[in-house]
């Protein structure tokens, strides 16, 4: 759904070019002449510049340009089939088309969180004109507030909340109160509200699918949609379906990791992404959600070994060195913590985040470690953000005891 974002590089926007004349099939069609093209180019090159020069071993270069494109076509073939065993095919399963669609039907403002509108920046872009602005979607959905203020300036008419769902929970907290607003619409990609449609008469939809991997993926993803909304007995349900039909799914056994990891039923969680792993061994989610498991299960140096794994990553989002640092917090290893909190608040800095929680773990790693320097800035950081008195004084507090511990010059 890159494809027409921001950021997006050349190859995203050519195959969302592709997806615009043909569909999925448009869209794979695109991604493969970007990787073919510039291969035939070389192969062409090489071919014209060893017949210009009339070189001695020219029909050795032809030869081996043969013998090449053969290797490269039959990689290729071999990747490509791979792909379609593993990619999910049916956009259905990829964004929240049909909730688009409903949404598209209704004449009037709408409101959508930041995930509907990268959807709708590929597949309706007429919502986005109806839409506030990016900066401003990520603002209304976390604060209910300021929500209520721009809906009595400017009333929506219906709200489209997209997965993932985590980012918009003030928000549906604020809806789930209100007697103006009702959910008409659940699936496996989001919600959909509608204002004014009378008592609740919830939907969800169950379509058909051209296999049971996709039926599966489908079931799997609706029972996150059904815990996100508090409906766990539903969300079970799902998830025990989307087991039996595809009982060997790499992506449906780490969904179902992910929702026995929310339920805090740590054995199923670490049973079902040992599982995910033997089917597929890259998986960072799965591996995740190993770590996480052998953590709550008390496993700490399973949980040590699996978080190295994770961290090894070139790039490990937020949520692997969050664990990390967990992890070497409870190993007692405060040198590991503190790297993968500087990595942390790095990442915050950059975004522009709230630091004030990755200072206060920096503090206590440092003063851990008997650094009183590098723990006293950090708590003085921690002290300038946004607390509440108790933990204003609780910090003070732990700052005075470093402060009395530390060597006098």
């Amino acid at each position: 759904m890159a494809g027409c974002g921001e950021g997006a590089g050349w190859m995203d926007r050519i195959a969302a070019g592709g997806y615009a004349v043909g569909g999925l099939l448009g869209a794979d069609v695109a991604r493969a002449a970007c990787v073919v093209a510039p291969v035939l180019a070389a192969f062409f090159a090489i071919s014209w510049i060893a017949r210009k020069l009339q070189l001695d071993f020219q029909n050795r270069i032809r030869w081996g340009l043969a013998i090449a494109a053969i290797v490269v076509m039959g990689f290729g073939a071999f990747e490509g089939f791979q792909a379609f065993q593993m990619d999910i095919r049916d956009i259905r399963l990829l964004a929240p088309v049909d909730l688009l669609k409903a949404v598209g039907d209704r004449d009037g403002r709408i409101f959508i969180n930041s995930p509907a509108l990268s959807a709708s920046s590929l597949l309706s872009q007429d919502l986005i004109s109806r839409a506030p602005t990016a900066e401003a979607i990520q603002t209304l959905t976390s604060s209910p507030v300021r929500w209520r203020e721009e809906d009595r300036r400017d009333p929506f008419t219906a709200i489209l909340l997209a997965m993932p769902l985590e980012s918009s929970r003030p928000l549906v907290e604020m809806l789930g109160s209100s007697h103006e607003w009702h959910l008409t619409t659940i699936n496996n990609q989001g919600l959909l509200y509608r204002r004014g449609e009378g008592p609740e008469n919830t939907s969800s939809a169950k379509p058909m699918f051209a296999n049971k991997r996709d039926t599966a993926l489908h079931a799997a993803q609706t029972a996150m949609v059904m815990h996100f909304l508090g409906k766990n007995k539903d969300a079970r349900e799902w998830m025990a379906k989307a087991r039996q039909t595809a009982p060997r799914d790499p992506l449906v056994l780490t969904q179902s990791a992910t929702l026995a990891a929310a339920l805090k039923q740590w054995p199923t969680t670490k049973k079902e992404a040992e599982l995910a792993l033997r089917e597929d061994p890259s998986s960072t989610q799965a591996r995740y959600l190993l770590a996480l498991a052998l953590l709550e299960t008390g496993n700490i140096s399973g949980a040590a070994e699996e978080s190295t794994n994770l961290s090894a990553k070139a790039s490990p989002p937020p949520s692997v060195l969050w664990l990390q640092a967990r992890i070497s917090r409870e190993a007692n290893d405060p040198t590991t913590e503190i790297a993968a909190l500087e990595k942390l608040l790095t990442l915050a800095q950059k975004q522009k985040e709230e630091p004030t929680i990755i200072h206060i773990h920096l503090a206590q790693a440092w003063a851990k470690r008997g650094f009183a320097t590098q723990a006293l800035e950090n708590y003085n950081a921690a002290l300038k953000g946004n607390l509440t008195p108790a933990q204003r004084t609780e910090l003070e507090n732990a700052k005075a005891t470093v402060q009395d511990r530390a060597p006098r010059h």
